[in-house]
């Protein structure tokens, strides 16, 4: 009998270790290191953690749904070289930022980019930010930030901008199972690769990781909480987005044709082939060139 304990011991031994196996790299293992400097800003009585890289007029920049800054590193560096200081912030739930209780608004979590816009203001001295960018969910936080605070910024740039219909069911699944921490990571490559890029663009390995399922979550309740659409205008900000081409989860005809009829003239739109929702991993030197070529024709350097 103990014999038969002790064997059925090992196999459950077993198992779990080839589970655990099979699950790495870990969802909610950390992407990686976010370049720049890290800072704290309070909100409320909550810490806010952001990076801070370069000299020069400011950008703030916020991340997609459970994402984490780090996203953004590429872009960083870019923005950097051509002179722009770049703010990167930590969304509640990641990197050391304060978790929001629930339920919550799009509003609540731009007093976060507020926050941090202050905070930044009061070390250097420099008012002026010259754009909010906001990465897929960060693009209705960047967006709710405009609204609330109409003097936050000069613009706002939308990297997949969703929001405007429901994701498609495929890629609404997708999504869901790219965030769950016990699948496989074979079977979450494979949503991610879906969801977020286009056919044949290689996942990068710290687009397994830095997955934050209660952030996600959060995040994912706020439209519900959020009790008017005022969000979506951006205040009445120069608008420029960057659309993917292959976005599974925030096509063109859903997104940018729509928002392009709505803004008319103060919405630009920058169109990117051989991209899907994830943008930035796949193509930097497009969207780096872009981003700069609208902050450019509008003067808000």
């Amino acid at each position: 009998m103990i014999k038969k304990v002790k064997i059925a011991g090992v196999l459950v031994f077993v198992a779990l270790g080839i589970y655990v196996w099979l699950l790495y790299p870990f969802s909610l293992m950390e992407a990686r290191p976010a370049i720049g400097e890290k800072k704290i800003a309070v909100s409320g009585n909550r810490a806010v953690i952001y990076y801070v890289r370069g000299e020069g007029p400011r950008i703030l920049l916020a991340a997609s749904l459970g994402r984490e800054a780090s996203d953004y590193n590429e872009l960083t560096a870019e923005l950097n070289s051509a002179g722009y200081r770049t703010i990167s912030i930590e969304a509640p739930g990641i990197g050391g930022t304060d978790m929001l209780e629930k339920p919550t608004s799009l509003y609540e979590i731009a007093e976060d980019i507020k926050a941090v816009a202050d905070q930044d203001i009061s070390d250097t001295g420099k008012k002026e930010t010259v754009a909010l960018v906001g990465h897929a969910f960060g693009n209705r936080v960047m967006r709710a930030a405009a609204s609330k605070y109409p003097d936050i910024a000069r613009s706002v740039i939308l990297l997949a901008a969703g929001g405007q219909r429901p994701v498609p069911p495929k890629a609404k699944k997708e999504l869901k199972k790219a965030i769950m921490p016990y699948l496989t990571a074979s079977r979450r490559t494979k949503a991610i690769d879906y969801a977020f890029f286009a056919q044949g663009n290689e996942v990068p390995d710290y687009w397994l990781r830095g997955w934050h399922i209660k952030t996600a979550l959060l995040q994912a309740s706020t439209l519900e909480q959020t009790k008017d659409n005022l969000w979506q205008d951006a205040g009445s900000l120069p608008l420029l987005i960057v659309q993917a081409l292959e976005d599974e989860i925030a096509p063109k005809q859903d997104t940018a044709d729509l928002l392009k009829k709505r803004f008319g003239d103060r919405l630009e739109v920058a169109l990117v082939e051989n991209a899907g929702h994830a943008l930035l991993p796949e193509h930097p030197k497009v969207i780096s060139k872009a981003v700069l070529d609208f902050l450019n024709r509008h003067k808000v350097k």
